[in-house]
């Protein structure tokens, strides 16, 4: 059977410890490896179901800058990636992450929120949040919200956080 085991983001090197700081505050995940070029955390007790690293390098800070230039002289890339940015959250890439109850759901979404307010410089932003029977909610029994670690780079930088209403039966 395949499985998903791991993402792993290229980071600039200046954005480990504050990345590692949301991550901790926004996860229980284990730190399972913190060296200069790799930091590891689990996300569950499965090493082998499910991991995130971060790895800093040089490439990654250049294309940061290099993004940057771009987007403040071409304003065709400006305006791509703007719209990139402001689409809908659930068609643009992200990472799904299944939480085990709608409480630990509802405590993460919160603490995302105050971070986005209380630390700025984490870069960390709520981008919706959808519950079962709001408007335009996927279904009756999915609790979904994206999260923005806009330190993770320019683009592909969202984790969608999910919990099923255990009063409601799922397709599962």
């Amino acid at each position: 059977m395949d499985a998903w085991n791991h993402a792993n983001f290229c980071i600039p090197p200046e954005h480990v410890d504050p990345l590692c700081t949301a991550i901790e505050a926004l996860f229980p995940w284990s730190l399972i490896v913190r060296r200069p070029d790799l930091v590891g955390y689990r996300l569950g007790d499965d090493l082998n179901r499910a991991a995130i690293y971060l790895r800093p390098t040089p490439a990654a800070r250049a294309l940061f800058d290099a993004v940057a230039r771009a987007e403040a002289t071409d304003p065709e890339f400006a305006r791509a990636l703007a719209d990139l940015r402001a689409q809908d959250a659930d068609v643009s890439d992200h990472q799904g992450i299944r939480l085990g109850s709608v409480v630990d759901w509802e405590e993460r979404v919160a603490r995302a929120r105050e971070l986005a307010t209380a630390r700025p410089d984490l870069r960390v932003a709520v981008l919706r949040v959808e519950r079962p029977g709001d408007p335009g909610a996927a279904t009756d029994y999915l609790y979904q919200a994206w999260v923005r670690l806009a330190l993770l780079g320019p683009w592909r930088n969202t984790l969608e956080l999910q919990a099923l209403d255990p009063e409601k039966p799922a397709v599962r």
